[in-house]
């Protein structure tokens, strides 16, 4: 461009956002950047516009901006493009993500396969950006002409008319480029998807009067634009953004070797000397920079990795370019030298090199004195004001509760979950700290979070507000008594105490009414977490104490008979509500609700017509809570898995017995001798019908668990029934036996 010296330069891009261009040489302008076009009273309309430093729009810009040159964007508006699907002109008209999808994909498919290449992309890249003669890359004088001819044999070879979306964006742009011509510019850039030059190079081809006409009469809407950060990974294909690139990080080496930048440390020795340097930046291979920063990568990570792997890897990604007969290693070729010379053939720590100098971690910036929504301005505030770090890679936070600092942070994550904005995911806590002041979080950024920042501003002009109000929405709704627990839990995390008597009314008047055992006891578990958690956050829950004084005990009445007469799907499902009231019961540590769950268990326990996985659960927890002993949890156990009862209905009681853990047998030897004379007396056709059961019932256990099982099998010598020890022995009973047996031998 800086040969033609050209006096404008038209990009192929959106109108709507042409107030935009001067922000791109702004000093805190950090690409990858993004344009978001939205139109304001329907969030549903937006489009994303994503530029990277090596971006030929982006470079088209700066250079326009640095030389005086005037910039302009030629694209259909998205006004119109956002009116066109208002109106149902096209059922899906994602305006850049869907570039050129359906008019090149095909296309470039069948000539990057009669090439050999099965992705179109890397055919590009090979044949285009890699492409060479006598070891030179092409001038642009050169490859342009060829890519031309390329598109327009494409295009007239097309099986398919062009979309109504390319015709209209082609028109717009011969109209923009006529327009540039009215106003006196000569010298005339443009740049464009390789797609469109066919159309646009020779405008006296189309009428300008066809091109209105066909643009004539198109429904606008109103439309707003700003700048958003982006990051490598949605750039990259990979991550599912269909117009993006296949691998940002590699890109952006290649960009700056063609630049001919100084890049320190590019050397194999260079890895066990960092200060090395190249003397002769012109002498810069990115190939092996590439290999040098993967082998740091992976030595960072405690993998061996010397500098003769890297020169081992440069070698073996050369000869593959060339028994592929393509002029430099490309990305793929680098992939494998890796996964073979750097990785000894693992898979595991190319993901790491895949994550970092592939699709890269790296997130762009934004000048802070752009113009934003009072909801993101307020959101950044309080980012900044709790020390946390928008990242596109995962990081674990580790919150304590009683620390006022960390308490800011746990507020606004739940704010924003509130507000669908996912930005941390939490995680269960380790059993070693104490639950009810200690969170961990997931943190990951991602890029959509600011165009649901913008939607979020129609609840409130602050996170805090928006966040009330779409809660107090939802509460308003919602008459499903789980989903408005949960909502009690998250409003009380989120700090939202305005709402919580509207939500506490509601919930005592739907639990009132509830019938369901099972739906009450759904809401057991999410309201003893809000009494633990709400002492660690000084909250008055006197009326959640109160609505658990009225579930509570309707639960424990009324479980019993919702555990009669179900399959075993539906008792799968109410094991897990036993067990969540259980845990519930632990929590509270309330005397009187103690008391009941324990006659609810004992209940359900003791009915023949309740599920036996139900049952062997519940005899579990039983002797759990040390309400039954050894010997008679022996006995049940003994006859549940009896000859009298059906194998199937025996192994169904004995995975609820053992749900979640094995322990119970290890340190039971009555009860594992008992469960090992019953697998080893049943028949073979039984014990092959009952084999995934027990299966399903052991893979539950933790390796350990499994292993000190198999050795006990291994090495137990089996007692003959009639020496066994019997700790209890009832002589009285016994004597009944005995009498009986001899008047039978006498009779």
């Amino acid at each position: 461009m800086s040969a033609f010296k050209p006096d404008i330069i038209l990009i192929e891009g959106p109108p709507d956002a042409e107030m935009l261009i001067p922000a791109v040489s702004h000093p805190e302008m950090q690409p990858p950047v993004a344009m978001l076009v939205f139109n304001p009273k329907d969030l549903d309309q937006a489009s994303f516009f994503p530029f990277a430093e090596f971006s030929p729009e982006w470079q088209a810009m700066l250079f326009g901006l640095n030389n005086r040159i005037p910039v302009r964007f030629m694209d259909l508006p998205m006004s119109l493009a956002f009116g066109l699907k208002e109106a149902g002109a096209q059922q899906t008209f994602d305006f850049q993500e869907n570039r050129n999808a359906s008019e090149v994909a095909d296309p470039f498919a069948k000539i990057a396969a009669l090439a050999g290449y099965s992705d179109p992309e890397r055919w590009w890249d090979a044949m285009v950006e890699r492409f060479t003669v006598d070891g030179r890359r092409l001038t642009i004088d050169g490859i342009f002409p060829v890519i031309h001819e390329v598109m327009c044999a494409l295009r007239e070879n097309k099986t398919q008319p062009e979309t109504r979306e390319t015709l209209l964006r082609e028109a717009f742009m011969r109209q923009t480029i006529r327009t540039a011509q009215k106003d006196g510019f000569s010298k005339i850039a443009v740049v464009c998807g390789a797609w469109h030059s066919p159309a646009l190079a020779d405008l006296d081809k189309t009428k300008a009067s066809a091109d209105a006409a066909l643009l004539k009469g198109l429904k606008k809407v109103k439309t707003e634009a700003t700048w958003i950060p982006w990051s490598f990974d949605r750039l990259a294909a990979q991550s599912g953004y269909s117009a993006g690139v296949v691998a940002p990080a590699w890109y952006r080496t290649l960009w700056i070797a063609d630049l001919g930048l100084r890049i320190a440390d590019s050397t194999p020795s260079a890895l066990d000397n960092p200060q090395s340097a190249i003397p002769n930046p012109q002498s810069v291979n990115p190939q092996s920079y590439w290999f040098v920063q993967a082998a740091r990568l992976l030595r960072d990570k405690d993998f061996a990795v010397s500098p003769a792997h890297v020169i081992e890897a440069v070698r073996l990604a050369e000869n593959l370019a060339t028994l592929r007969n393509t002029a430099l290693p490309g990305i793929e070729e680098l992939r494998e030298a890796a996964v073979t010379v750097l990785c000894n053939g693992a898979e595991k720590p190319l993901e790491l090199i895949d994550q970092q100098l592939v699709i890269g971690d790296v997130l762009g910036a934004v000048p802070s004195g752009l113009p934003v929504p009072p909801l993101k301005e307020d959101f950044e505030k309080q980012v900044k004001s709790c020390r946390l770090e928008k990242n596109t890679q995962e990081k674990t936070l580790e919150l304590d509760l009683r620390e006022e600092a960390h308490l800011r942070k746990s507020r606004l994550l739940h704010r924003l979950d509130l507000l669908g904005i996912t930005w941390g995911k939490e995680q269960a806590v380790g059993s070693g700290k104490q639950g009810r002041f200690h969170e961990h979080w997931q943190l990951k950024w991602l890029p959509d979070y600011e165009i649901r920042l913008i939607e979020a501003g129609t609840w409130g002009n602050t996170v805090e507000d928006a966040a009330s109000r779409r809660a107090w929405r939802r509460v308003h709704n919602s008459e499903s008594l789980p989903e408005l627990t949960r909502l009690l839990g998250m409003a009380l995390k989120a700090d939202l105490p305005a709402i919580v008597p509207d939500l506490l009314h509601k919930l005592q008047n739907i639990s009132a009414l509830a019938k369901d055992a099972l739906l009450l006891a759904d809401a057991v578990l999410p309201l003893a977490e809000v009494l633990r958690y709400g002492s660690a956050r000084q909250l008055n829950l006197g009326a959640v104490q109160q609505l658990l004084g009225r579930i509570i005990p309707r639960v424990c009445v009324q479980l019993p008979a919702a555990c009669t007469g179900v399959d075993e799907e539906v008792a799968a499902e109410i094991l897990k509500k036993i067990l969540a009231v259980n845990h519930a019961i632990g929590i509270l540590q309330v005397v009187e609700y103690e008391e009941a769950w324990t006659r609810t268990l004992l209940t359900t326990s003791q009915m023949n017509t309740a599920a036996p996985l139900l049952t062997g659960l519940t005899a579990r927890l039983l002797f759990d809570k040390g309400v039954h002993s050894a010997a008679q949890t022996g006995d049940a156990m003994r006859f549940y898995l009896s000859h009298a009862q059906a194998p199937v209905l025996a192994a169904q009681w004995l995975e609820g017995f053992l749900y979640g853990s094995g322990l119970l047998l290890l340190h039971h030897a009555e009860l594992w001798q008992t469960l090992d004379g019953w697998v080893r007396d049943l028949p073979e056709e039984h014990f092959n019908e009952l084999l995934p059961l027990l299966r399903r019932t052991f893979s539950q256990f933790s390796a350990p668990e499994r292993q000190k099982m198999l050795d006990i099998a291994k090495n137990e010598t089996r007692q003959p029934l009639a020496f066994q020890q019997v700790d209890e022995w009832d002589i009285e009973r016994a004597e009944k036996v005995l009498a009986l047996v001899r008047g039978i031998l006498q009779g």
